[in-house]
């Protein structure tokens, strides 16, 4: 009789929007208009027009950035401007609240140099939106943004744009797989009995799985990604005592019952492909622990697509030769 330790450990850690890169670069286009801007005297006013813009930001962390950018805010006339152009040079830092891993709210609160005719001005910024993370690495953003007092000694107007934007991160599409979170690799214990034998040593490889187990706020399994699960599969199979338990997790993103919700259909996803493969339901374990138990912090990309994962254990078990 020899006693087998086997543990079979893997992270099923998932992606989106995880990279390294913290530079990036977009531009937007809209509507912009001016208010209190043109008096009763003034002829012809004109006093909204077509925008466009370019920006540039760093990110510090995940919800801290800091953007700087041009917006040329069209052709104008009104009071102290005769059909000429606004232009403002902006310097804001940017928060970032994520809902989930595909959308988020953000806000900006800075400055601005506005060049209008051949005078300029400086004065406040606040802008509010929000952003949609489509296909790396493009995220594309809506967005009402306000300069206070755009009019300097001329008009106390205030300038207001709403645009839609698209932002590019460099080197988004290169994305850097986290260190595989490996469990102690555990090997057969020798038993000794009256009789000198040889004994049998069963050592399992702890095996940590690629990201990308998931689509995007899916809880099913990719087809791609279920040869993963082949070793555990057939080794269900030559040792028919054995059982598995199977553990999904989230990070700390989003709502703390939507996270429980979907590291158990995840772990579930996993426990399904094994029932399928012929391992009988009554063998494995599938639970979820939600935003509970990370194993890297939850304050940068990359720990957060550690948190993401779903672990699988083969618990010790005795077999017979």
């Amino acid at each position: 009789m020899n006693k087998l330790a086997a543990v079979i450990s893997g992270a099923l850690v998932l992606s989106s929007m995880n990279a390294n890169a913290n530079f990036y670069l977009g531009g937007k286009v809209g509507k912009a208009w001016l208010n209190d801007a043109c008096t009763s005297v003034t002829v012809n006013c004109d006093d909204d027009s077509a925008t466009l813009g370019l920006l540039g930001g760093y990110e510090f962390l995940d919800w801290l950035a800091l953007e700087a950018g041009y917006d040329y805010l069209g052709d104008y006339t009104v009071d102290g401007v005769s059909d000429d152009s606004i232009g403002a040079w902006t310097l804001a830092p940017k928060f970032t609240w994520h809902f989930n891993d595909s959308t988020g709210v953000y806000a900006k609160l800075g400055a601005a140099r506005v060049d209008y005719g051949s005078a300029n001005d400086t004065t406040f910024l606040g802008a509010v939106g929000f952003e949609f993370f489509t296909t790396d690495p493009i995220t594309v953003r809506l967005e009402y943004q306000q300069l206070t007092d755009v009019g300097g000694n001329w008009t106390d107007a205030t300038a207001h744009s709403a645009t839609l934007g698209f932002i590019y991160k460099f080197g988004h599409g290169a994305q850097t797989e986290p260190e595989p979170y490996v469990a102690e690799e555990m090997v057969a214990e020798e038993v000794v009995e009256e009789v000198v034998v040889t004994p049998v040593v069963k050592m399992f490889e702890a095996k940590a799985i690629d990201s990308g187990a998931f689509a995007v706020n899916s809880t099913e399994l990719k087809t791609e990604s279920v040869p993963m699960l082949e070793e555990l599969v057939e080794f269900m199979k030559q040792y028919p005592q054995s059982n598995v338990e199977i553990t999904g997790y989230t990070d700390s993103r989003g709502a703390a019952a939507y996270n429980q919700t979907l590291s158990e259909k995840r772990a579930q996803s996993v426990a399904d492909v094994l029932v399928k493969e012929g391992i009988d339901s009554s063998r494995i374990t599938a639970t979820g622990e939600g935003e509970n138990n990370p194993i890297a912090s939850n304050e940068t990309r990359e720990g957060r697509a550690q948190n993401r994962r779903v672990e699988i254990v083969v618990p010790a078990f005795e077999y017979q030769e």
